[in-house]
């Protein structure tokens, strides 16, 4: 295949021009989750907002720009944490996991049962597809090294799809043959490739937009603003009924609502693309102007969006040449090579794990140490961790025929340790000449000491309903103190109960999660107490993070912080309550209740620097849990 360099640069810059423009008009319906009209002439704000949909693309440009072809998904994070605070939703799983040394793909997966679907990925493919014209497979291999920072399988399938509709638009206008080409991303027989596949069908069974919108939110529509399981078919929605005017296109997408800033700057980006800078309106340029506007602490010698173009351009060219993708750009001017940094290290380390990254106290985590590259003969793999923990194999040889060493990581027993740390640190080691290091990181378990579940086992005498249920139900309320709350003797409780059990009454929380199956299999309502101890090494503001299904109160060193009563579908930022810990050790204790078929409750710790929101900060991760 081949295109002019003027062709392709300038659908670059309709691209860029597009992302920005949908993000700016999308941006202040996000979270909207209704049908959104408005008039052409109230599309833009007064000033062009930042947009992360875009920024981190142009964080992600300046990794190309060190690394090329050469660049790995820790390079990725590594320039995150450096140059892009944004902690938000999956964002800040991200962040709290690479901090506890939890590298990608398992970054994205860990700790983020929400968000892991979420629409901060598939935002973030123009760049892979700008970078690698007409190669769509290449295009998808990078989108995958970035996605999976923070997201699974959905997500990454559709920024996969999205960077690879990318790469052939340059050669390729028609939208319904670009889905065609790339669909197959899509994980198979998910949510987000049956709500896009429906989207299409909607659309040629001739359903207007607002039909369209309102079959697939029947068939598997989703609460949440941010997900990517129904953006994205909102996103096609807004292509097919837009038909290829930018305008009409971005104002489709903004009707359907919810992530608004995500759908129509990602529509805006390929219609752009399509149409090139020069054809896009001189009426909707102008209002975006040049001006490259970005909310991180990374920026572009030359903040314009024209300088961008070219520099992706650039990028496009040199890997081109160097991929071998067989896409001649012709007539391209001179251009400065790559660096040095740009070629692939000579040997490689990676870990793997079998299941989660996390321990509590007498749990061994199962990793696979990979030697990627050249493998010097006779060389070996040294595991270190921290102090009290025990490794199996602690060295190992490997060589060419041999590039992994399988190490279990035995955690100390309870009664071995006073406090359990949240971040744990390993160190590989390839013993060769000169050695290689990867540090990597077993999460601590939140350590939940459980005191016990109550109920009514006989309905009360004047409610006439209880009484008619009595044979079929047991009765559970929020108001009743089971216990004598707050002073819950928190020790003779637990030692009681794990006579009880017959193993030690302990809830370990891997993902924020207190899991009472793991303990109790009472059917029907109940009310469990549960407690937990956290050291902090200063007094320290922070958010108690909250995701419930339904009632709770909570305890901090023996003050009621929340009474909280509802019955609702359970999100991790449900309730957020601002506390402080005490230097040294704060005791919290929680009253479950629940009264359906199923509790879910988490608990994290968020950051509280000033009058920044709770969404803004870093999850902390330097905290540590008393041993029972």
């Amino acid at each position: 295949m081949k295109i002019a360099y003027a062709r392709y640069l300038d659908s670059i810059l309709g691209g860029w021009i597009g992302k920005s423009m949908g993000g700016a008009i999308g941006a202040r319906f996000e979270g909207n989750k209704g049908w959104i009209e408005i008039r052409p002439e109230e599309m833009f704000p007064q000033e062009m907002p930042p947009n992360d949909d875009l920024d981190l693309q142009v964080l992600w440009l300046k990794v190309l720009e060190e690394k090329g072809a050469a660049l790995a998904s820790d390079d990725l994070a590594a320039a995150w944490l450096e140059g892009c605070w944004y902690p938000f939703n999956e964002y800040g799983i991200f962040r709290r996991n690479w901090r506890l040394s939890i590298h990608p793909p398992t970054s994205g997966a860990y700790g983020n049962q929400f968000w892991e679907t979420g629409m901060g990925c598939p935002i973030r493919s123009e760049i892979w597809g700008y970078a690698f014209p007409g190669a769509p497979d290449l295009a998808a291999r990078y989108a995958a090294l970035d996605g999976t920072l923070d997201h699974t399988a959905q997500s990454v399938g559709a920024e996969k799809m999205l960077a690879a509709m990318a790469s052939m638009a340059f050669f390729v206008r028609d939208v319904r043959r670009l889905v065609a080409m790339s669909i197959h991303y899509l994980p198979t027989g998910t949510p987000i490739e049956r709500l896009t596949r429906a989207a299409f069908q909607a659309y040629d069974e001739g359903l207007t937009l607002r039909e369209a919108r309102d079959r697939l939110m029947s068939l598997e529509g989703i609460p949440e603003a941010c997900d990517a399981q129904i953006n994205v078919p909102f996103t096609f929605l807004g292509l097919l009924y837009g038909g290829n005017d930018l305008q009409e296109t971005i104002l489709a997408a903004l009707r359907c609502g919810y992530d608004t800033d995500c759908t129509l700057a990602t529509v805006g980006a390929l219609v752009g693309q399509i149409l090139g800078a020069s054809r896009i309106p001189q009426s909707l340029k102008e209002q975006v102007g040049d001006r490259l506007v970005m909310g991180i602490e990374y920026n572009r010698p030359e903040m314009t969006l024209s300088a961008l173009a070219r520099d992706t351009a650039r990028m496009g060219v040199l890997l081109a040449r160097e991929c071998g993708t067989g896409v001649q750009i012709e007539d391209a001017p001179v251009l400065a090579p790559l660096p040095p940094t740009a070629k692939p290290p000579a040997t490689r380390l990676s870990v793997e794990y079998e299941g989660l990254p996390a321990a509590a106290p007498g749990e061994t985590v199962v990793v696979t140490v990979r030697v990627e590259g050249q493998v010097p003969e006779g060389a070996s793999i040294t595991v270190e961790g921290p102090e009290n923990w025990t490794i199996v194999p602690k060295r190992a040889f490997v060589g060419a025929t041999q590039r992994t060493v399988r190490a279990a990581l035995h955690a100390p027993p309870l009664g071995a340790v006073e406090r359990w740390l949240m971040a744990n640190r390993f160190t590989a080691r390839l013993d060769a000449d000169p050695p290689l290091t990867y540090t990597f990181g077993v999460a601590g378990a939140g350590l939940w000491r459980f005191l016990g579940v109550y109920y009514d086992a006989l309905p009360d005498p004047n409610n006439p309903l209880q009484r008619r249920r009595a044979f079929n139900q047991h009765f559970v309320s929020l108001e009743r103190e089971y216990l004598p709350e707050p002073d819950v003797d928190i020790d003779a409780l637990y030692h009681a109960w794990s006579v009880v059990l017959g193993r030690p009454a302990l809830v370990p929380s891997y993902e924020h999660e207190v899991d009472l199956s793991r303990l109790v299999g009472l059917r029907g309502p109940y009310c469990a107490y549960l407690a937990r101890t956290i050291f902090s090494p200063e007094e320290l503001p922070v958010n108690l993070i909250v995701g419930n299904n339904d009632a709770y109160r909570l305890y901090l060193n023996g003050e009621l912080i929340a009474e909280v009563d509802e019955s609702v579908w359970w999100a991790p930022f449900n309730n957020v309550h601002p506390v402080t810990l005490s230097a040294g050790e704060n005791r919290i204790l929680v009253k479950l209740i629940k009264r359906g078929d199923e509790l879910r409750f988490t608990l994290g710790l968020r950051d509280r620097p000033g009058n920044r929101g709770f969404n803004h900060v870093d999850w902390l991760v330097d905290l540590s849990d008393g041993v029972p």
